[in-house]
């Protein structure tokens, strides 16, 4: 299976002997050692001054101005700025520099030198560095270029690397296509996020940014955010503040008098602040499983309407199921649970296709958040668009004020998931000019709003085995705290589709989601 990896390297720079590939042919020796003045090391320091991540950066003008993703920024608080006085040397601490903005949908952030290495004040007017010129032209495949940064296996020493450009991606900019995406064969590692790429003239054509691998063959492209897309988005929308991007995922606005949902009645069990969740068109004969965990002590009670039927069975603690848990990027660490519920349902209606309710609520009305695990889901050639999927918005998920997140979470190497809002049609929404959809999370020109890279993520599974998310598993964010107005007898409907990149790939996944009700 193919994993993309993030190249902002979250590791404090380790300081051992030189690695520099000099490039044959196209560039000369003195047109590399020119551009090689404006790439830069970028320490990210926590609040206390400790190192925390590297990456790498470009100087863009003579005041200080510096291009990087916002992969390489995003976990610090301020930022040390290493620049080369001698290639075959280590680059040295001159300045500090604060983040002046990242960019909502490409991996993009930047910097400004305001500092220098005693942490006075610079006048940026006067720094007169070394810069590299950009162009606005499209490349074309199989044109060369160079690749500068300080990944880690260069042990700290700048690395330039050599190859053509495989691949070009166009993604939707305003009322213009643009690429949004390269690939090339030039050498790309861990610690190159944030640094440069150049055409065989040194013009600044995209800023390296992850590589994909491919886990049979081992074959591996490198993957440039193109200067047109950066562009484009300087001129349009521009950059915002971190905080303001990442304000989807972690905060939570809560209105106490938002409350309530589905209702449901089992025996002398009562949920009323119950979201549900609709599998569309559910094969027969297939059983699927339904397990949710309670976060931070919330007790979760679990509803199934099986085969149209108006009568439920519920769960509210499941001894067998008291060992899951969950590692999310909006959750995180979700731990094993005795208070979790837990059913196994199948589609035994007499038809080939038809519809399942789940719904899940707090016991005694508790509010709270919870993460639900569907296993048994799958992606095959008989999909037709895909497998789709509803959750019906209800006051007290506004209320909680948790944005609706979904995972979805591949189980074999051969499936590449992909999601999407859908419309009456089950065609995608689109939101401007974007899709609301994501191939690869963390891939930010492949996926709506924000999301992260789920290779560090896991949930557990029936057998007790976890399954580990990946470069190409999907994640949605949808925020849902402004809309008010909503009720619970108006079935407020968000309906997604399950598929894979391109229909190209078929296998089993899981779907995850994480919802606040109260």
């Amino acid at each position: 299976m193919r994993r993309l990896l993030w190249l902002g390297l979250m590791l404090v720079v380790v300081v051992t002997p030189v690695w520099v590939i000099e490039a044959q042919g196209g560039l000369s020796r003195q047109q590399i050692e020119t551009i090689a003045l404006s790439v830069v090391q970028i320490v990210a320091l926590d609040e206390d001054g400790r190192e925390i991540s590297a990456g790498s950066g470009t100087v863009v003008d003579r005041d200080g101005t510096i291009l990087t993703n916002r992969h390489v920024v995003d976990a610090g608080s301020d930022y040390a700025i290493y620049v080369l006085e001698d290639l075959r040397e280590r680059p040295v601490l001159r300045y500090y520099a604060t983040l002046t903005g990242v960019a909502a949908n490409i991996d993009l952030a930047a910097l400004q030198i305001d500092r220098d290495e005693d942490g006075n004040r610079v006048n940026a007017s006067r720094l007169d560095l070394s810069f590299v010129d950009a162009v606005n032209d499209d490349v074309g495949h199989g044109e060369g270029i160079y690749i500068f940064g300080f990944p880690d296996l260069g042990n700290g020493y700048l690395v330039v690397t050599q190859g053509t450009i495989t691949t070009i991606e166009n993604g939707d900019f305003g009322n213009a296509r643009l690429p949004n995406w390269y690939q090339t064969d030039a050498e790309v590692s861990p610690g190159n996020s944030g640094g440069l790429a150049v055409n065989l003239s040194g013009e600044f054509i995209g800023i390296p940014t992850a590589v994909e691998t491919e886990g049979e063959t081992l074959g591996r492209l490198g993957g440039i955010t193109p200067f047109p897309a950066i562009q484009a988005v300087l001129d349009g929308e521009g950059l915002v503040s971190l905080d303001e991007v990442n304000s989807i995922v972690n905060n939570v606005e809560r209105n106490p008098q938002l409350v309530g949902g589905v209702s449901v009645t089992c025996g002398n069990m009562t949920i009323t602040n119950g979201v549900e969740f609709v599998i569309r068109q559910m094969r027969a004969g297939f059983t699927y499983t339904a397990t949710a965990v309670g976060i931070d002590g919330f007790d979760p009670a679990l509803a199934v309407f099986e085969n149209n039927s108006n009568t439920a069975r519920c769960n509210d603690d499941a001894p067998a199921a008291d060992y899951y848990e969950a590692d999310l990027p909006t959750s995180g660490l979700v731990t094993p649970s005795s208070l979790t519920a837990q059913l196994a349902f199948s589609q035994n209606s007499g038809r080939g296709l038809n519809d399942v309710r789940i719904v899940v609520g707090g016991i005694d009305n508790q509010a709270g958040e919870f993460v639900l695990i569907l296993e048994g889901m799958v992606v095959t050639e008989a999909d037709g668009n895909g497998d789709p999927f509803s959750v019906r918005l209800t006051p007290g998920m506004v209320g909680w004020g948790r944005p609706l997140t979904l995972y979805m979470i591949s189980l074999t190497g051969d499936l590449d998931p992909l999601m999407y809002l859908a419309d009456f049609d089950w065609e995608p929404v689109r939101f401007g000019s974007e899709e609301v959809s994501c191939d690869d999370a963390g891939f930010f020109s492949l996926c709506w709003g924000d999301s992260e890279d789920l290779s560090n993520s896991y949930v557990s599974l029936k057998q007790g085995a976890a399954v580990g998310g990946y470069g190409l598993d999907a994640m949605l964010v949808l925020p849902i705290s402004g809309l008010d107005e909503v009720r619970v007898e108006d079935e407020y409907v968000f309906d997604f589709v399950m598929t894979s990149s391109s229909r190209e790939s078929f296998g089993d996944y899981v779907v995850v989601m994480h919802v606040g009700t109260q």
